[in-house]
């Protein structure tokens, strides 16, 4: 008995040896369902050499997908291994309409051996329209005379100019040095002492010396630029606290509107932007802007104060003369505000500086 039992577990047992034989010489036999099952599980993921592949992880699954079907409008910077990816495809020119951009200044032809010198001192200056106009104006008077942009990094350069130009016989002052100049000054003129600011210098050389004047024509191109508007309104937000914010001030006391600042740092005695309530602003007729918010090139720019509560009502006035409107007149002109930009304001004030500068007995 016990011999036909070892008998039989040997069949069994060589049965068994002959049909993994016959597995493995031919995969594609479908014998052994259950191995064929968790072994085709496997092949299905093997590449040619046995192993299942690597997929790319965020985000470089990301940029795989990109390399292999690029994107013609948006390019991320290559993957590592670039050679095992398709080339990208070349970007299709679409061509678009230019977008109309303020025109910046170009200067007017000086006279190359002027005898007299004026300029403009400042930072930044490229949107400055002051050395065009009186370029133009010496041309067209047969004035032998050039006014020059100095663009100075810190106010102390100041000094050197006026010493390396002995023909320099007075400047204008822009941002951000209307009032810092006044402690390189010989003297104030009454007004530019009230305000405490300073936009034209008159340079007198004597004997003794050379004396720096300074003066303030900015609250005189203010008052007769726009004292018609003002006709009727009794109020006036000032927005900035600058050199020429504090000129507008002192030519709206001149003419008997109340006024007060507006600045981001608000104080006991300044209004902060977030103070602009629909009360107030309906209180406030009148809002001048003087901060450089829009000034050309940064002409997407304006101040921050709710336009939705303007109306009809108002007056805005913006002292930036370069674009001839900003987004802040556009935006109060979009809700029924009468509005007006600072170009005949720097006229008017460059006017009463050449009268300074060639009239006034010192």
């Amino acid at each position: 008995m016990a011999f036909f039992s070892f008998l039989f577990i040997l069949f069994v047992f060589m049965a068994i040896v002959k049909n993994v034989n016959k597995k493995l010489n031919n995969p594609e036999d479908t014998s052994f369902d259950s191995m064929d099952r968790a072994d085709g599980d496997v092949k299905d993921n093997e590449d040619a050499d046995g192993f299942p592949p690597i997929e790319p992880s965020e985000p470089y699954q990301r940029r795989y997908e990109e390399a292999k079907n690029p994107d013609p409008v948006f390019e991320e910077e290559p993957f590592e291994n670039e050679s095992s990816f398709q080339e990208p495809a070349a970007q299709e020119t679409v061509e678009q309409e230019p977008v109309e951009q303020p025109v910046k200044p170009k200067p007017a032809p000086a006279a190359p051996n002027a005898d007299r010198l004026f300029g403009l001192i400042g930072k930044p200056l490229a949107h400055s329209t002051s050395m065009v106009r009186f370029n133009n104006l010496f041309r067209e008077q047969h004035i032998n005379a050039c006014y020059r942009n100095f663009e100075l990094d810190d106010i102390e350069q100041v000094r050197d100019l006026v010493d390396n130009n002995p023909n320099l016989c007075g400047f204008n002052v822009t941002i951000p040095f209307k009032q810092d100049i006044i402690p390189y000054l010989t003297r104030l003129d009454e007004t530019a002492q009230a305000i405490g600011a300073v936009n034209t210098v008159k340079v007198v050389h004597k004997e003794s010396g050379t004396e720096l004047i300074g003066y303030n024509t900015d609250w005189i191109g203010f008052t007769v630029s726009f004292k018609e508007l003002l006709e009727g309104h009794s109020k006036a937000l000032i927005l900035g606290t600058g050199g020429v914010s504090k000129a507008v001030k002192y030519a709206l006391d001149k003419l008997g509107i109340e006024n007060r600042f507006v600045s981001r740092n608000s104080t006991f005695d300044i209004m902060g932007y977030y103070e602009l309530s629909p009360s107030v602003i309906d209180e406030y007729d009148i809002i001048v802007n003087c901060t450089p918010m829009g000034m050309w090139p940064q002409t997407n720019q304006c101040p921050d104060i709710p336009y939705t509560f303007l109306s009809e009502r108002h007056v805005l006035l913006d002292v930036i003369a370069n674009p001839d409107e900003t987004l802040f007149m556009k935006k109060g002109r979009e809700h029924g505000a009468t509005v007006k930009g600072g170009k005949d304001m720097l006229e008017q004030q460059a006017v009463a500086a050449w009268d300074i500068w060639n009239s006034i007995e010192i």
